[in-house]
């Protein structure tokens, strides 16, 4: 018997069209794994400053469970005073970034709680 060679994006085509994938959850997925993977960096660090949630909470005035949630992904509903200071606390900086394709221009970085 032989095999018949087919290309990986003419089964994804092959799918989409008989209705077996959906783009738009598939994207929402990819989007959902990259905050957490972010999130997962952001406790990293706090880890290898030996701060507890606990310690770093405290000292940004939130909830022990608002860092826990930020460091599971949900930093697409925190604030950027929150996550700047999460980031400022831990020693870190946070600069915000615009990209149209392959440029990136800084927009903002070192700003005062008023700004935001």
């Amino acid at each position: 018997m032989m095999s018949t060679y087919r290309t990986w994006e003419s089964i994804r085509a092959e799918r989409v069209a008989n209705g077996l994938v959906d783009e738009d959850r598939l994207a929402k997925i990819g989007e959902k794994m990259r905050a957490e993977v972010r999130a997962c960096r952001l406790a990293e660090v706090r880890e290898r400053h030996n701060m507890s949630q606990t310690t770093l909470a405290e000292r940004i005035g939130v909830s022990q469970s608002r860092v826990s949630r930020l460091e599971r992904g949900d930093l697409g509903r925190a604030g950027i005073p929150t996550i700047r200071d999460y980031v400022e606390a831990l020693g870190g900086e946070v600069e915000i970034v615009a990209k149209f394709g392959d440029e990136r221009i800084v927009i903002a970085w070192q700003w005062s709680a008023e700004q935001c």
